[in-house]
């Protein structure tokens, strides 16, 4: 094991607080949304529910037992705009008339990120899986001579996720993901861009698994639809980077879906393929891992 000494240096400042929706958290997949800026944070507090018993035999001490539960993390933001609260809180924010309305709804799970500088100027990164928030709790005083702002306190609560995420030598459903500048082979490139999930070892290339029509298919149906398999879980939003063209290159007007894991990307033409024509299929997209695939796939349609 090599560690190098800034991994014992204090943390000494906290920046760039982003939240995340969870989307999917079951035993067949963890999906976060893409992250978001939450607020300016100034303090935040995390701490673990932990429990410990000794168990007792042959009139001594034989055993300890230790349990870890759910995290309270608590925070000190300088506020927090209604639109935001509204998500966090599961309440309403009406855009049409600027008002938050709050009647008690249910918070949806989020992933939380932050990062916090170290007193040799390196970084601490994190990310909470999954949690829900509380109400923010504020405070209100009258206006003096002297400025007293008032900050706005955001409780989360953090737990494991239910999804079984692969650790290595077993998979385990797991709370938060940590990296450290100062680690060797750690990098923190695109750590605010999605939410970091258990990776053991270096994810493969990017590459495109499979597509139908086959790259320079011939006699393809005019009511075909454009499905593209990838092998790694694609970011939020990557099907926008699939275009199909017709022969003179002008986009096809599609109607585009992501499945749930991320992989598979579809392009369903909104009217039918013109005959005995030659198209191509543009493909710009991003995994998780910030990996980048530019390709092209071309097929011609039945006579």
């Amino acid at each position: 094991m090599t560690i190098d000494e800034g991994e014992y240096k204090s943390k000494i400042g906290l920046d760039d607080l982003y939240y995340a929706e969870v989307t999917q958290d079951d035993a067949s997949g963890y999906v976060a949304d893409t992250p978001a800026y939450l607020a300016p944070v100034a303090e935040l507090g995390a701490e673990p529910a932990v429990n410990s018993e000794t168990q007792y035999a042959d009139d001594g001490p034989y055993d300890t037992i230790t349990a870890e539960g759910e995290t309270a993390l608590n925070m000190v933001v300088t506020g927090v705009p209604l639109e935001v609260a509204a998500d966090l809180t599961g309440n309403v924010f009406d855009s049409t008339t600027g008002r938050f309305y709050d009647y008690g709804g249910t918070p949806p799970y989020f992933a939380l990120g932050f990062k916090s500088l170290k007193s040799n100027g390196s970084y601490r990164y994190y990310w909470y899986l999954k949690g829900r928030f509380s109400a923010p709790a504020d405070a209100f005083a009258t206006k003096t001579d002297t400025p007293d702002p008032k900050t706005t306190n955001l409780i989360y609560t953090a737990v494991r996720t239910i999804y079984e995420h692969d650790l290595g030598s077993f998979n385990a459903a797991t709370k938060r993901v940590i990296g450290d500048e100062d680690t060797l082979n750690f990098s923190p490139t695109g750590w605010f861009t999605q939410v970091q999930v258990p990776s053991i070892g270096t994810p493969d290339a990017l590459a495109l698994s499979s597509s139908t029509p086959l790259d320079e298919a011939a006699d393809v149906a005019i009511t075909t639809n454009i499905t593209l398999v990838f092998n790694n879980t694609l970011i939020v939003g990557a099907e926008n980077g699939c275009v199909l063209l017709n022969a003179t290159n002008v986009p096809v007007a599609c109607t585009k879906s992501i499945s749930a894991d991320r992989k598979t990307v579809t392009l369903n033409p909104d009217a039918n393929l013109s005959n005995a024509t030659a198209y191509d299929v543009i493909i710009g997209v991003t995994d998780i891992y910030g990996d980048t695939l530019d390709a092209k796939i071309d097929f011609t349609t039945v006579a």
